[in-house]
């Protein structure tokens, strides 16, 4: 996705989502209604949603405008893809919304605790019997190895991405 190569050795299935050819069996063909996150990984015990986007004007993200529609893009993206796997009975384990954003520190940091704002994790309302987002977290390459050492991502080019250091 976007150039980014990742290893999920601990996955049932793991496929692109956002497929775009008719003729794929994956192929959702609501995407001129909904939007898709990037990527879905079956695990044992929990789904994984993976959305990637590599920016080539990070910058751009520290005016408002632009970070708030990423915000909302991101939400949608992962409210359409559970909507969609909710309609083809595939929603039988906790989900788990992984962002990988190529941003800096500061500004992953704040677009986490917002998206979290919009797609609560766990059961915010007594009532609910089951999660929409088991959790949500926002990610740049450095933190999504740090993070998540046993689903190691490799960058565009193939450039070691930092230990965390």
């Amino acid at each position: 996705m976007d150039g980014f190569d990742f290893d999920f050795t601990d996955a049932i299935d793991a496929f692109r989502f956002d497929e775009r050819d008719p003729a794929n069996a994956r192929f959702h063909s609501l995407s001129h209604a909904m939007k898709a996150v990037d990527l879905i990984v079956e695990l044992p015990d929990d789904y994984l949603f993976v959305e990637v986007k590599d920016f080539h004007g990070p910058d751009d993200y520290t005016q408002e405008s632009c970070f708030g529609h990423l915000r909302e893009s991101l939400k949608y993206k992962y409210r359409d893809s559970f909507l969609y796997r909710w309609a083809e009975d595939r929603i039988d384990k906790p989900v788990r919304y992984l962002c990988l954003l190529t941003l800096e520190s500061a500004l992953v940091s704040r677009m986490n605790k917002e998206l979290r704002i919009q797609l609560p994790p766990g059961r915010p309302v007594a009532r609910w019997q089951r999660a929409i987002a088991a959790s949500c977290a926002v990610v740049n390459p450095e933190r999504w190895n740090r993070n998540f050492p046993k689903w190691p991502v490799t960058p565009p080019g193939g450039a070691a991405v930092g230990d965390g250091a």
